[in-house]
Formats: C-alpha cells, structure tokens, sequence
C-alpha cells in the first residue's frame, strides 16, 4: 500500500513537469525573468537564505544549551531538513529532523520530536494569523470592531497553550508525560524568543514571496500575501507530490482566481515556486558543504 502511494505521488510529481511543458512550455514559463534584474534576484534569494539564517537561530536558542557552541552544525541540521522536507512526498521530509538532533546533538527523540511539533504548530499558527488579520482590518474598517476579541485570543493562542503545558507539568507524575513536556518551551523567555523568531522568519519569508509574485503579476498588496499565505498553506497537507509541486501552486492560484484568470495566476504561480526550490536547493548544498561538530549529552 505504501508503495503504490508513493509511486502514485511520484507520477504526479512527473505528470506535472510534464503537463507544463505540453501546455505552455518551460520556456514561455520562465520567460518573465528576463526582466528582472539580476541584483534584484540576489537581494531575493540572500534575504530567503536570512530566513534560513533566523529558522536556525530559533532552533539553535531552543535547544540550548545542548546546541552552545554549535550554530554551524544547527545550521547545517536546518538546511538539510529543509532540503529533504521540501524535496519528498507527503511531509514525509519531516522524519529527518529528530534523526539529525539525534545524530548531531544526541537529543533523544521523545524530546525531538515534541520540539518538531511545537515549531509548526508556531508557524501555521502564525501563517493562520497573518492571514486573519489582513482579513479582520478589511472587516474592522467596513464594518465594526465585533470580531477584534476573537483575534486577539487567536493572536494569544501559543501563550495560552505555553501555561497550559506548564499546568500539566506541574501537576503531573507521569514520568513519560514529563519526558515528552521537556520537549516544549520550558521557561517564558524561551518561549518568547521561539514566538517572535517565528514572526521575524515568516515576515521576511512572506514579503520575499509575495514581492517576487508582484514581479510577475500586477495586483494590489493584500492579493499578493493572500496568495503567497495560501500556497504556504498548502504545504502543511498531509498529501502532496515530491516539493509540492501541483498543490502549491493551486493553493497560490486560488485566492487570485475573482480577480485574473487562471492561466496568468498559474504561470506567476509556478515561477514563485521555483525560486522558494532554488533557494532551498542552494540551502541544501550549502548545509552539506559545512562542517560537522557533533556533540554529546551525557
């Protein structure tokens, strides 16, 4: 069953590439880059490798002080997990990551793992709040102020649910429970610089997308991050093809599709997508070339 999955999502990986080129052609896709400007390009790509840069920076000061001493081995851990989890099927990527703390850190896995899902929680988390707030000031300045409490307590969710787990910690002698909350922000000053690094990566990452966007697509601002949020989005399904490819570009077409058509959303769609690849790719081959310096906890 599981190879038939997989052999199905590679098809469509491969169906795709193919499609593309028998309906408009590779060439006529990337055909808009020509009138972009190199030096546009790199300031492009340095600021997503930046994103990169503060990602690892979350990771690093998270798991301290197991990483002290090792930003450039948390660095190489978070372009090689963000290579493989781009590049395979079905988020499957994400198995790479307590493998790598393992190896690179020796931290176990119960703490790894609740660690991986506390960090996309946070990011969906604020991929889903930017996108309601954009929502909420339309609606705020057409209309009232009655939906400002529901956004605040969305906004505060992650510091409800941090209290939370620290009320459970504090009640509870189940010495597993225990060992998987150790996986979770254990003090306020942790957790608060893991929230805003969230913010700071998603902000730089979501004005690089949705500008590369406008580069090919002439539409207002808030049509712009509304796609880019919603291709994003997509990328959390827990079904798609090897980097997304078919999904994420419907998740980007389909909030553009009341104000241009389809095929010009589309084409915009795939260029976006292949720059974030790229730039995961260069990621990718920057994290193997740096050194490792594994520790171990005793």
């Amino acid at each position: 069953m599981h190879i038939l999955r997989t052999s199905f999502i590679w098809l469509l990986f491969f169906a795709f590439i193919i499609a593309v080129e028998s309906y408009w052609g590779w060439g006529a896709i990337l055909a808009p880059w020509k009138s972009l400007s190199n030096t546009s390009v790199i300031v492009a790509v340095l600021l997503f490798l930046l994103s990169y840069q503060i990602r690892t920076w979350r990771l690093y000061h998270y798991f301290l002080p197991a990483t002290k001493g090792n930003w450039i081995t948390a660095l190489r851990l978070m372009l090689l997990h963000n290579i493989i989890n781009n590049l395979l099927p079905a988020r499957s990527g994400e198995i790479s990551f307590p493998v790598l703390m393992k190896r690179y850190f020796s931290i176990d896995y119960i703490h790894s793992i609740p660690a991986l899902l506390w960090f996309r929680l946070l990011d969906l988390h604020t991929l889903l709040s930017v996108g309601f707030m954009a929502w909420a000031i339309t609606w705020i300045i057409n209309h009232s102020f009655a939906y400002l409490p529901l956004l605040i307590l969305w906004l505060f969710l992650p510091l409800i649910f941090y209290y939370l787990q620290q009320l459970i910690r504090n009640n509870t002698s189940h010495r597993f429970m225990i060992k998987i909350l150790d996986g979770l922000p254990q003090n306020t000053a942790k957790f608060w610089c893991n929230w805003l690094l969230t913010w700071l990566n998603w902000s730089v990452k979501l004005i690089v997308l949705a500008w590369l966007l406008g580069q090919f697509l002439n539409i207002e601002t808030a049509y712009l991050f509304s796609s880019v949020i919603a291709g994003e989005l997509s990328s959390v399904l827990p079904f798609h093809a090897p980097g997304g490819v078919g999904t994420y570009e419907a998740g980007m077409v389909a909030p553009l599709l009341t104000i241009i058509d389809a095929e010009t959303a589309a084409k915009a769609a795939i260029n976006v997508h292949l720059f974030l690849l790229l730039s995961s790719i260069i990621g990718g081959l920057i994290g193997w070339l740096l050194p490792i310096k594994a520790t171990t906890r005793k």
